[in-house]
């Protein structure tokens, strides 16, 4: 564990980026010439075995610097959620909506800055789930409610918010998305692109076999409960892609609601939403 009196900083590395691997030696190299402490995830680790470096031990750092695209931050959530260390992306992949630096942007200033902490911090809502460990069981993106097995089968749901009932549905499924969950899964669903500064959850069905099943976008205030009326072989709910909780005959409801926790991303650059998403959507198209 990095003691607090000591000044640590975390490297998060995607370990399929391997063009990541010389920008993390660098990066190291540069916050050990600061007598920085730097602490590393088992990836990282395990390719430069370094005896100095601490391994998964990131409580006590102020920052944690994320090697890869926006999976390798939603990766990276779980050291930097539990003890609200801000996240400074820095872009490996193709998208990178929350990535805040390319690979070009490393220099001894932007190291210096980030030390100073001459930067801002850009706060996005999480979802949690009632009932679950908030510290592991949350997602950033969002919450699908879908089949547990690759069945045709139609998954028929009802969804309420705050107690009232917002809809039921048949089709393939449901998403609940955060403004930052909005341009990914939900997206590609036909629900709405929404700001990140909005405080708000999206619901999006999925290929509804109703024409009049819409988005529907509420408060992040409310609380979405979900209830899976006939799953006909299973259903789940699925956490940012990443972490699963069955909906079965024993608990065939789930109640999405906004966490106490929220995630903190590091911004050095002046940000225009607009202009970033217009460049990011474009890469969609080739």
């Amino acid at each position: 564990m990095c003691q607090m009196a000591d000044r640590c900083v975390g490297i998060h590395w995607n370990s399929t980026k391997q063009t990541g691997l010389p920008v993390a030696l660098r990066l190291i190299e540069m916050l050990e010439a600061r007598s920085i402490q730097v602490c590393v995830n088992s990836g990282l680790y395990g390719y430069l075995n370094r005896a100095e470096l601490r391994v998964n031990a990131f409580e006590g750092c102020e920052l944690l610097i994320v090697l890869g695209g926006d999976g390798t931050i939603l990766t990276a959530l779980d050291s930097a959620i539990p003890y609200d260390i801000p996240i400074l992306g820095i872009n490996l992949g193709r998208l990178g909506f929350l990535t805040e630096l390319e690979t070009n942007d490393i220099s001894d200033a932007m190291i210096d800055r980030a030390l100073a902490r001459d930067y801002e911090i850009d706060g996005r809502t999480i979802m949690g789930i009632e009932g679950q460990d908030d510290m592991r069981m949350f997602a950033l993106n969002d919450i699908v409610i879908t089949r547990s097995t690759p069945s045709v089968r139609i998954l028929s749901l009802e969804y309420e918010a705050d107690g009232a009932l917002v809809d039921a549905i048949s089709g393939d499924g449901l998403i609940v998305a955060t403004a930052t969950g909005s341009t990914a899964y939900s997206l590609s669903s036909g629900g709405p692109i929404v700001l990140p500064g909005l405080d708000c959850f999206v619901l999006t069905p999925v290929c509804p076999h109703t024409l009049n099943a819409r988005p529907v976008v509420v408060s992040a205030n409310h609380r979405i409960t979900i209830r899976v009326l006939d799953d006909r072989g299973g259903a789940q709910a699925v956490l940012d892609g990443r972490r699963i909780i069955p909906l079965n005959n024993e608990s065939r409801e789930i109640t999405i609601c906004r966490s106490p926790r929220v995630a903190r991303f590091v911004r050095m650059k002046e940000r225009n939403n607009f202009s970033l998403l217009r460049s990011k959507l474009s890469e969609w198209t080739h």
